[in-house]
């Protein structure tokens, strides 16, 4: 053992592991090529079930088919739905027809890159399934544990939140609880994570006398079976943590703290190099590591004054995180912290007790309507700020400050002076952009002047008569969408919401971004206001947002947004606000959902020339874009906003044919486009799927 302890204390020990551990991972980024088992075009697929979930009509099941593929099925009807639930379980192996897709990268600036998540997950396609049909059960013991918590719990009340305590799985639980859950900070206490082991090897400890080879065999094994079960990284760190920590007090090896978490990130990485990748690995790796490094402080205070320490470690480590993953900062969240961490401690080991007597399934789903209720009065309250992406050089800027915050509290004078000069970055910088939001079949662009902020329409995806079981929790464009890509560039206010017209693919979310954001004044176009409108004017009136109809001109520091279709013809389409305006003597038209009948009078009442980017009408159907009227406009570059293989065939060929002579953009193609506006000159950036 002695031996050891020299071995384990040797400085050249850790520079020549620290040598393999760079050396795996640029081999591992630089020649390893991850690539898929299947062709594309293979349609047979021979698979087990590792997971799914069902909401609504729609079907998502995680396989393992040699590997990972995530499948999509909708069903025809409810029976369907009943007969799936009764034929198929996890662990089932199952015969699968249907096509391989491509995995879509993300369409829009800032935002979650799907792709890049899968990728270092070893997913390569997603599976459109036609049939699905039952081979055989599959008794592998890990499917068999899994399968066995599944259907004891699936139908308790609280059944999502003892999947997610116990599993790790969060599938089930309302999104809009899971915002609440985010915007408060608190998000992080429903994964498994350091916290749950430690309570599982508490509870273990109680059986086995602590400290003994028996004890520690118990525990591993366990927590092995358990890691097989629950795919998690921060479980991973803490379980390699919890090795690490006995080997070297039962075999009595000192070595200091640095060097154990020296050793715990190089297993981890050795094993995964693109664990790397992970915010979550992160965000778990470096609180753990900080409370660890400073618990010695700490260690002979109360419960509470140690609580006090943990969140506020927790509150600046994840700080940098927080902002360069989701652009904001709720600064409360240390105290919700305070409050929630020891509720969620007490709700973790009862959700165990109600998974072993689910007769106390009506007490703990009480406790969670506490836990939601709490998260849904601590969101509502305004406290948190918006703060531009940052940098991965910003952010190690960020964690020096809070190191040298740590060492000496007067250092945190450095740390308020960089988020507040980040905070105010657009005010201090000034930045001039358009941005063309992919929304699918639907519009929303926004213009970013200086420290002024204007957003034409919201997007927003038609939903279709359907019947009551087929409904999903309804999916936003702005919430997955919009509003984290605005928050990316550091935007916290919209001086301007322009709707344009009244159809759901260019308002249908407008209420979520009047909910996200302080807006000062809404603009419709001209002409009576529909259901959708009318329904929006009431949430206008309750957060008391002025708002204006059938305007003709807005100002803009020193531009001016022109409106120049005050006319009511009858429809929405025609209807549409067609908007000109002049930045940096660079001309914009904005078109909306307006026809050949608007264009016509266009030309007769404006000497509308030499566009340099034109917003194409109503998405490149042949009711607008008219050949006289581009001949006359002569746009340099025309955007379409389009969804991927839409149900209406836009943009049509022969609307394509009328713009040959400008540079064509397409959000189906080219993603959202950016043309910044710099020195007089436009420069032009896309996020191509």
């Amino acid at each position: 053992m002695k031996k050891l302890r020299i071995i384990l204390n040797c400085k050249i020990i850790y520079v020549f592991l620290f040598f393999i551990l760079i050396s795996k991972l640029f081999y591992s980024f630089c020649f390893v090529q991850k690539n898929s088992k299947y062709e594309i075009s293979e349609n047979s697929f021979f698979c087990t079930i590792d997971n799914y979930y069902i909401k609504g009509n729609q079907l998502r099941i995680t396989l393992d088919c040699n590997e990972k593929i995530i499948g999509y099925y909708y069903f025809t009807d409810e029976k369907e739905v009943c007969d799936f639930e009764k034929t198929f379980d996890i662990g089932t192996f199952v015969h699968i027809k249907g096509s391989l897709e491509s995995i879509s990268s993300n369409n829009n600036f800032n935002t979650f890159n799907y792709r890049e998540y899968c990728y270092y997950n070893n997913i390569f396609y997603n599976l459109k399934i036609e049939s699905i049909n039952y081979i055989k059960d599959n008794n592998n013991f890990i499917y068999l544990i899994k399968r066995t918590i599944t259907n004891r719990i699936k139908d308790l009340k609280s059944a999502s939140y003892i999947k997610a305590f116990i599993l790790g799985d969060k599938s089930n639980i309302d999104n809009s609880t899971m915002d609440n859950y985010k915007s408060i900070g608190i998000l992080h206490l429903l994964a498994v994570s350091g916290m749950h082991v430690n309570i599982l090897i508490s509870i273990i400890n109680c059986l086995f006398k602590k400290g003994t080879i028996c004890n520690f065999f118990f525990c591993l094994v366990f927590l092995i079976i358990y890691l097989f079960i629950v795919d998690s990284v921060s479980l991973l760190r803490s379980v390699i943590w919890f090795v690490i920590s006995y080997i070297s007090v039962f075999f009595e090896i000192k070595i200091s703290l640095y060097k154990k978490l020296f050793f715990l990130l190089f297993i981890i990485l050795f094993i995964n190099p693109f664990y790397v990748f992970y915010i979550g690995f992160w965000y778990s790796f470096l609180i753990s590591s900080a409370i660890i490094l400073l618990n010695r402080k700490i260690k002979n205070k109360n419960y509470f004054i140690r609580l006090l320490y943990v969140s506020l470690i927790s509150f600046l480590i994840s700080l940098p995180i927080n902002i360069y993953s989701f652009s904001e900062l709720n600064l409360l969240s240390f105290f919700y912290n305070l409050v929630i961490v020891p509720f969620v401690l007490f709700l973790f080991p009862l959700s165990i007790i109600v998974f072993v007597f689910p007769i106390l399934d009506s007490f703990f789903f009480f406790l969670i309507s506490i836990l939601e209720n709490l998260s849904s009065f601590f969101s509502s309250i305004n406290s948190t700020i918006i703060v531009m992406k940052p940098s991965l050089f910003i952010v190690i800027i960020y964690y020096v400050f809070i190191f040298l915050t740590f060492k000496n509290i007067k250092n945190f004078l450095f740390l308020f002076f960089l988020i507040t000069i980040h905070f105010n970055y657009n005010k201090i910088f000034e930045n001039n952009f358009l941005l063309f939001f992919d929304v699918g079949e639907g519009d929303s662009i926004l213009i970013h002047n200086g420290n002024y902020n204007i957003l034409v329409d919201t997007g927003g995806i038609i939903k279709y008569n359907s019947e009551k079981w087929e409904k999903v929790n309804n999916y936003s464009i702005a919430k997955s969408i919009i509003i984290p890509s605005l928050k990316s560039f550091g935007i916290s206010k919209i001086d301007v919401l322009i709707l344009t017209h009244g159809d759901y693919d260019h308002l249908g979310n407008a209420a979520d971004i009047i909910n996200d954001f302080k807006i000062k004044r809404v603009v419709f176009n001209c002409g009576n206001f529909n259901e959708l409108e009318q329904e929006l004017i009431k949430v206008l009136d309750k957060k008391k947002i002025p708002y204006y109809s059938c305007v003709k001109e807005l100002n803009i520091d020193d531009n001016k947004l022109y409106f120049l279709n005050n006319k009511d013809y009858g429809n929405e389409n025609d209807n549409s606000s067609v908007i000109y305006t002049k930045l940096n003597n660079h001309k914009f038209l904005f078109m909306g959902d307006a026809g050949v009948e608007v264009e016509e009078d266009l030309i007769q009442k404006y000497n509308l020339n030499d566009i340099d980017v034109l917003k194409v009408g109503h998405h490149g159907s042949n009711t607008s874009s008219s050949k006289i009227f581009i001949n006359n406009i002569k746009p340099k570059y025309a955007i379409i906003s389009v969804g991927k293989n839409n149900r209406y065939g836009h943009p049509k060929s022969s609307v394509l044919d009328t713009l040959s002579n400008s540079k064509i953009y397409r959000t189906d193609l080219d993603g959202s486009i950016m043309f910044k506006i710099n020195n007089n000159k436009l420069k032009i950036e896309t996020c191509a799927p």
